[in-house]
């Protein structure tokens, strides 16, 4: 069996006139993994995201929240066989879900020591200086909140769903998808190097666009951006995501060769 990588997904929203909009970029042509497709900011659990040492620079990992949060069930029509998260793993991937975050579209999800709010304000360019230096593994997260004298937030993430890679792809993650709310003071932007093209976008009309052939995504964004359309506002999407089922979503073959969501599981998951 292909190893199967923890990763972590941002879901980042504002509120718009016709309801909510979520941040999206396009991967790079380049990419080993769904190359020029939109995506939500996310990437792979790296090890230092569990250190101790970074944990340390985080608000909101407390034992009790995690267990609530990672409530994941898997279905009998669809079973697998990857193990769910230790607590450590998943205190992990709030981590690497606030680090891909940042290097990603550039937002940080940050607070002081104490856990009030903490308004990030500093160039664009040393805003990109901190990224360009996450993607080269020249920074380690931990570095960068301490850049701001900051922590990483985990409380602004709501844990909203659980997928996994069909068996059958070469590359597969298993992957938390996370909602935040966009900070005011921030502006989400592309990092020109793994991603391009960021832009804010209502679900439906992403979901349009897509049909159009104008808009490539694959078949776990499609069915995410279908879950979320019609919510009115960012606080409502992320008060029903505090209570909904988490139930996990492991596809047996990818869709492009047959697979279809199992009709007990449409809007439940």
């Amino acid at each position: 069996m292909r190893r199967v990588r923890p990763a972590a997904t941002v879901m980042l929203l504002r509120d718009a006139p016709q309801g909510i909009e979520l941040f999206m970029l396009r991967r790079s042509a380049r990419s080993a993994f769904v190359p020029d497709a939109y995506v939500f900011p996310g990437g792979a659990l790296d090890a230092r995201d569990s250190e101790p040492a970074t944990l340390g620079r985080m608000v909101g990992l407390d034992a009790a929240r995690i267990r609530a949060e990672f409530r994941a069930e898997v279905p009998a029509a669809l079973p697998t066989d990857v193990p769910a998260p230790g607590e450590d793993q998943a205190a992990g991937l709030y981590v690497a879900a606030l680090r891909e975050l940042f290097e990603e579209a550039g937002v940080l999800l940050a607070c002081d020591a104490g856990g009030s709010g903490l308004r990030v304000t500093t160039s664009p360019q040393r805003i990109g200086e901190l990224r360009e230096g996450l993607h080269a593994d020249a920074l380690t997260f931990k570095q960068v909140l301490a850049a701001f004298d900051a922590y990483g937030d985990a409380r602004a993430l709501t844990l909203f769903s659980h997928w996994i890679t069909p068996p059958n792809e070469a590359r597969r993650f298993d992957t938390w998808f996370f909602l935040a709310a966009a900070p005011s003071a921030q502006n989400a932007l592309a990092d020109a190097g793994e991603t391009h093209d960021g832009l804010w976008i209502a679900p439906a009309q992403a979901l349009a666009r897509h049909a159009q052939g104008q808009f490539h995504l694959v078949y776990p964004t499609v069915k995410h951006l279908e879950r979320l359309t019609g919510f009115a506002d960012t606080a409502s999407l992320i008060a029903y995501a505090a209570g909904k089922p988490i139930v996990t979503i492991a596809p047996d073959t990818s869709p492009d060769v047959g697979f279809v969501l199992p009709v007990e599981l449409e809007g439940r998951w």
